[in-house]
């Protein structure tokens, strides 16, 4: 897949998925903007690894790729406008807005507060909504560059909203513990389904999906769940990687997936169907 000079938000990007997500869209052609909340360390490191990618990754007679990395907690809307700012600042565009970044606490029922049930809502629910909100006018100006080059016969992708929801989601023998990390990402998914059939959105040629995890080998998750028996429970018998999601992210950011609007991609291995 190839692309001229787009330019792609993964917010979360400072390690685990968000992090391959990044990587896999810089190789495709996407500057990038890292969104991180706290570790400018890590998120500096994605944006050198960027940079160090070789040069044939990329359409000839094209520049280098592009990566910034701007602090934000889309959970608070004066920093999610500054993502945005930030990134028409530094790119003049914005064409993929991959929503990632994510509260991931397992509680059980009797343990939860009114706060932890804010902190998860506010990140995985009112971040993405409106973030979304306050990128359309830039994603719709973007769509319509994007079909006047199509009408020539290139075949540049469009714009995009990409969620990374969870398998959790959907499965109907949740844990207890899963509960409130459960419902909202079910809540992402029916905002998924509805901005693909708003006509700000979907109206207007930008397609919205979302990608729905299985477990996957990352530092954070590693530390929340039990990893031993995932593998055997899964038929290709092994944990989900990186890659495998980032993959997914690639080919819904690309032209290949233009009638595809509103679903929630399972990416599993077969452990959930």
């Amino acid at each position: 897949m190839t692309f001229s000079r787009r330019v792609a938000i993964v917010t979360g990007a400072s390690r685990g998925i968000g992090r391959g997500i990044a990587l896999r869209l810089a190789k495709d052609g996407f500057n990038i903007v890292v969104n991180y909340q706290s570790n400018v360390a890590m998120a500096q490191e994605v944006v050198e690894e960027i940079a160090a990618l070789p040069a044939t990754h990329f359409q000839e007679n094209v520049e280098h790729v592009r990566a910034i990395a701007v602090q934000a907690d889309i959970g608070k809307m004066e920093d999610a406008q500054r993502l945005l700012h930030d990134t028409i600042t530094s790119f003049g565009r914005l064409d993929i807005l991959v929503l990632n970044a994510a509260w991931i606490q397992f509680i059980a029922i009797r343990d939860l507060t009114e706060q932890s049930y804010l902190d998860a809502f506010d990140t995985n629910v009112k971040g993405p909504l409106f973030l979304s909100k306050m990128a359309q006018p830039h994603l719709a100006k973007a769509q319509e560059e994007a079909a006047a080059v199509q009408s020539g016969g290139s075949p540049l992708g469009g714009s995009r909203i990409i969620s990374i929801s969870s398998v959790t989601a959907i499965r109907t023998d949740i844990s207890e513990s899963r509960l409130l990390y459960a419902m909202t990402k079910g809540a992402l998914n029916q905002l998924t389904r509805a901005l693909a059939k708003d006509p700000d959105f979907g109206g207007k040629g930008i397609t919205v999906n979302a990608v729905a995890p299985g477990p996957i080998e990352t530092d954070a998750l590693r530390t929340l769940t039990q990893w031993d028996s995932h593998a055997s429970k899964n038929p290709q018998k092994r944990i989900g990687q990186v890659e495998d999601i980032a993959d997914v992210v690639s080919f819904l950011a690309s032209n290949d997936s233009r009638w595809v609007n509103g679903h929630t991609m399972v990416a599993s291995g077969g452990a959930v169907v």
